[in-house]
């Protein structure tokens, strides 16, 4: 009886996942937070320097010494927003340059100037899919945990 009082309990908190969904969007844009302020993936390397030639393009601006990634106002930072419904949560980045400075890649004119990846969302490409970086899965598993144990 004590089991299926439990199973029944768990069973009504998966019904409305919402408030877990809601945790998980906010986590998530705090970890992506976290990378910007430390400049590198929470609990992971840091992002590769700027090169000498946009360093020096900062310098003459009066922008370096600085941060690697635009945390203006208007920059990349403040674009990431988090999303949650009742079936699904995650991150979304307004930027049209987000995704070359999450995974890295070509850019400019005729695509002559490599960009290295600078993950600031929790998530890495592996192979040709994007997976959640070790720290956001252990935070994550905990959180789900919590919500099925009733703590969320």
């Amino acid at each position: 009886d004590q089991v299926s009082a439990k199973l029944a309990e768990i069973q009504s908190r998966l019904h409305n996942p919402e408030p877990l969904l809601a945790g998980i969007a906010a986590e998530l844009l705090s970890l992506t937070e976290d990378a910007f302020e430390q400049e590198g993936e929470v609990g992971g390397e840091k992002w590769q320097t700027l090169s000498a030639s946009t360093i020096r393009q900062r310098e003459k601006k009066g922008h370096w010494p600085g941060k690697k990634l635009q945390r203006s106002p208007g920059g990349l930072a403040p674009s990431v927003q988090p999303f949650h419904d009742a079936s699904r949560a995650g991150l979304s980045v307004s930027k049209p340059y987000a995704a070359i400075q999450q995974l890295g890649g070509k850019a400019g004119r005729g695509q002559k100037v490599t960009i290295p990846a600078r993950g600031y969302m929790p998530v890495r490409k592996e192979g040709s899919d994007l997976e959640l970086t070790p720290t956001a899965r252990s935070v994550l598993m905990e959180m789900m945990a919590d919500f099925v144990e009733g703590g969320i």
